[in-house]
């Protein structure tokens, strides 16, 4: 089943209020809740997500976070810990975060041969550096003056590496992750799906990178089989296949709170 056609986040929201008991809510964190910035570290939610998040939740639904941070991070930026019932899927679903208990895989031996060698692909480039996300290291471009560039200058030694060590690379808005191969969005969306308690009345996934694209896919094999689903991208300049790819596009994280302020708006 393809998009949605000429969807608007009015009609998007009168279709799934009545449906938000048992609802799955999950969202990514990064450009989707929370507006890109170049430091990772200083990366927040816009002001008030988390009280609308949490009125979701009072209303029924399950909220979720799934992020490519590690699940510990994404809880503590995102101020979020507050949210009843809220499950975080850290690392594209390798981490999964619940009501303070954290469940994931040690990394394993390439992960290590990875943190010790990566850095000397990129050295050449003192505007690329690397975040160490502990099952994935990301190679940030943010800072240079072109990153698709520099990027560009850098991935075939870092695909090289990769591949000798069974490690897949990945896009992203001005970054290239290294990550352990068989995760992703749709694994995660699809794993908070299979351990919830009852089967979701309806799921709504909104994205905003080519990270989620595997999850829009699922939405819309969720709605082929009956599942009232919507993939919603937290557009920007940067990805616009990602818009192209859900059911709705709207403006970046500040368009995602405006759906959520619909979502736990009383009335038509």
């Amino acid at each position: 089943m393809d998009r949605v056609p000429d969807l608007t986040p009015a009609q998007l929201a009168r279709r799934l209020r009545p449906l938000l008991a048992g609802a799955l809510v999950a969202l990514d964190f990064d450009g989707t809740l929370a507006p890109l910035v170049a430091d990772p570290q200083a990366s927040r939610p816009l002001p008030g997500t988390a009280a609308l998040l949490a009125r979701l939740a009072e209303r029924g639904a399950r909220v979720a976070v799934v992020t490519g941070r590690d699940a510990a991070t994404a809880v503590r930026l995102s101020g979020l810990a507050g949210v009843p019932g809220l499950v975080v899927a850290g690392l594209y679903g390798a981490e999964l975060w619940r009501a303070g208990e954290l469940t994931g895989a040690a990394a394993p031996a390439p992960i290590a041969t990875l943190r010790a060698r990566l850095p000397a692909t990129v050295a050449a480039d003192p505007a690329l550096w690397i975040e160490d996300k502990g099952l994935s290291l990301v190679v940030h471009a943010r800072r240079a003056a072109d990153p698709d560039g520099a990027l560009a200058v850098v991935e075939p030694a870092v695909t090289q590496l990769a591949a000798a060590l069974g490690l897949e690379v990945h896009h992203g808005r001005a970054v290239l992750e290294v990550r352990l191969p068989g995760y992703d969005k749709a694994r995660a969306l699809r794993r908070l799906l299979e351990q919830a308690d009852e089967p979701a009345s309806a799921v709504l996934y909104a994205g905003d990178d080519v990270g989620d694209l595997p999850a829009f896919d699922l939405v819309r094999r969720l709605r082929a089989g009956g599942l009232p689903a919507w993939g919603v991208c937290a557009a920007s300049a940067e990805a616009p296949d990602v818009a192209a790819a859900a059911d709705l596009a709207v403006d970046g994280p500040a368009g995602v709170q405006d759906l959520l302020r619909r979502l736990t708006a009383t009335g038509t």
